[in-house]
């Protein structure tokens, strides 16, 4: 059984701006394996986010190839895309995209009911994974009445929920201040190092690059 969770090879991307084609990736090569972690840092517009979105299959690359847990991305239906990174991967963004009326547990919830898994059994997967990231008597809250910290918290025990092979995130600390960033950022690598999940951070923070099993730039859409 290969440890690979995502293999990106020679990837290429490029957007048309007006008639002229502006390449923001350049022959990109990156495999992710089981439970490492690894953070990209580069400048805003380096090109992070947009590799970010091609490991997740949320965009095409140009030219090249992603791969997830060996399967090709390229192919794949809609649905058939969906569904393996429903599987496989969970996102965290700087805004934590909570569903403001839902309460903590029931946004925890969603991949779970998403995947067609039995409102109870979400509802238990739910509250252990609040209860991991220090939300346990905040699960009725709202993301309204929850501090920046405590959603971003919740916005990393929904993507944990599934215990997917993977998590991508970008800029997951952008929003916190110092501390706030630093105490999120550890509890993603406990609960990384607990779940056996892969985690891909890509933030424009020096700081954060501490605890990481690799670090890699973006520069001008190379990866070095």
């Amino acid at each position: 059984m290969s440890n690979l969770v995502i293999c990106c090879e020679n990837v290429v991307k490029n957007y048309q701006d007006g008639g002229l084609s502006v390449e923001v990736l350049k022959q990109i090569n990156l495999n992710i394996t089981k439970g490492e972690s690894v953070c990209i840092v580069g400048a805003s517009g380096s090109g992070k986010s947009t590799l970010l979105h091609l490991l997740g299959g949320l965009d095409k690359p140009s030219s090249g190839e992603v791969s997830l847990m060996g399967q090709s991305l390229s192919n794949l239906t809609q649905k058939q895309l969906g569904d393996l990174r429903n599987r496989y991967l969970g996102f965290v963004y700087q805004f934590h995209h909570l569903l403001p009326e839902f309460s903590a547990e029931e946004n925890v919830m969603m991949p779970l009911l998403i995947a067609k898994k039995n409102k109870d059994e979400a509802r238990k997967a739910a509250s252990e994974m609040l209860e991991k990231v220090g939300l346990k008597n905040r699960a009725t809250h709202r993301p309204g009445e929850l501090s920046g910290g405590e959603r971003q918290r919740a916005a990393i025990a929904r993507a944990l929920v599934t215990r997917p092979a993977c998590i991508l995130a970008d800029e997951p600390t952008g929003n916190l201040d110092r501390q706030n960033a630093a105490n999120v950022l550890a509890m993603m690598m406990d609960l990384k190092n607990e779940l056996g999940t892969a985690l891909v951070v890509v933030t424009h923070d020096d700081q954060a690059t501490q605890h990481f099993d690799r670090v890699m730039t973006m520069q001008d859409g190379v990866l070095a």
